[in-house]
């Protein structure tokens, strides 16, 4: 038995161990969308492999992966672009897929195929702390005209802008993740308690509440989806009723936005939007990390509040003024007090 055990990691191949792992994600539950980006990274990473004439599995040395990492880190942005304007992958991306392949190896070592993690011996990617841009209220407002079914002649456009408004509009009035909101199913919806159900990063459940705006919009989208979707419960559906594909967010961000004049428009800005916007209407820390599933409010928020927000809030809170308001009031009560004994 021993011996079938280790002929079998001697040949095994990159391609299906990874299918395993895939295989074993599935089982744990991840979701699609989870799955669907776990399954693209390997497969840039089999590719490759294949196309260098890597060994099995069990001989995988560190070498290998760098020689990988440096070629990816290097790749045009746009997989197969092969044009000299095409940027190099971001370093976010670079820094998501470092993770994406040590989890993968960390797995190899947990089912006895490899020894130690190749991963282990590099470094950690370091990211370049950005400020993610928000999303103005002039763009938004365009992006709500832009999805007005009313502009649209065919029934099928109508649908399709119909839906595309509601996710803006819940998009707007929540902090919510692309794949908490893309993977939505009917029964995630309770409008009966304003709140939808999403899914956050470790399969973390929470209730997200909306507003009576997104509510009203979330209950005419459900109405006319009703009429289409007999055969599936996701949320999000063509103007056939199938359920959309799980990148389909992403992509209609990418659409809308270049109509209404938005570049680099993404679910993302609209979570960080959100949560700026909170933060500068005195929204507690703590209960704006329960609201969008953060362990911790990121920095890269926080650092978008600039020079202004720091006067309103001083302004709010200034000890010199509360005692001088407070002194002034003082005074008026008893100047205020000494005419009424007068006049009695």
């Amino acid at each position: 038995m021993n011996h079938v055990l280790i002929l079998s990691q001697e040949t095994l191949t990159l391609r299906d161990a990874a299918k395993g792992f895939i295989l074993s994600q599935r089982v744990a539950g991840r979701k699609p969308t989870t799955l669907g980006a776990a399954e693209m990274t390997l497969a840039f990473l089999c590719n490759f492999a294949e196309e260098h004439d890597w060994p099995t599995v069990s001989y995988i040395t560190i070498a290998h992966i760098e020689e990988y990492m440096a070629w990816f880190k290097a790749r045009p942005k746009w997989y197969g672009d092969r044009t000299k304007a095409a940027p190099p992958v971001s370093q976010s991306y670079y820094e998501t897929t470092y993770r994406r392949l040590k989890k993968y190896f960390n797995w190899l070592v947990e089912r006895g195929h490899i020894e130690n993690n190749p991963f282990n011996s590099i470094p950690h990617p370091k990211i370049d702390e950005r400020v993610i841009p928000t999303v103005s209220e002039r763009e938004i407002i365009s992006l709500l005209s832009v999805t007005d079914p009313r502009k649209y002649s065919s029934r099928q456009a109508q649908f399709t802008a119909l839906r595309d408004q509601t996710v803006f509009w819940v998009l707007v009035d929540t902090p919510s993740r692309r794949a908490e909101i893309t993977g939505l199913t009917v029964d995630e919806v309770d409008l009966d308690i304003g709140s939808i159900l999403v899914a956050g990063k470790g399969g973390r459940e929470r209730w997200m509440p909306l507003g009576d705006v997104a509510q009203e919009a979330l209950w005419s989208y459900m109405q006319v989806r009703a009429t289409k979707a007999v055969q599936t419960d996701a949320l999000w559906v063509d103007s056939m009723g199938r359920a959309m594909h799980p990148d389909w967010i992403r992509k209609m961000m990418i659409r809308r936005g270049t109509q209404a004049g938005i570049p680099n428009l993404h679910p993302h800005r609209f979570r960080h939007t959100f949560a700026v916007t909170a933060l500068r209407n005195g929204t507690p820390e703590r209960v704006l990390a329960l609201h969008g599933g953060w362990k911790k409010i990121p920095d890269t928020y926080l650092r978008t509040l600039d020079d202004e927000d720091v006067k309103r809030f001083h302004r709010a809170v200034s000890p010199a003024d509360r005692l001088a308001k407070g002194q002034i009031a003082q005074r008026r009560e008893q100047r205020g007090g000494g005419k009424a004994r007068g006049k009695l």
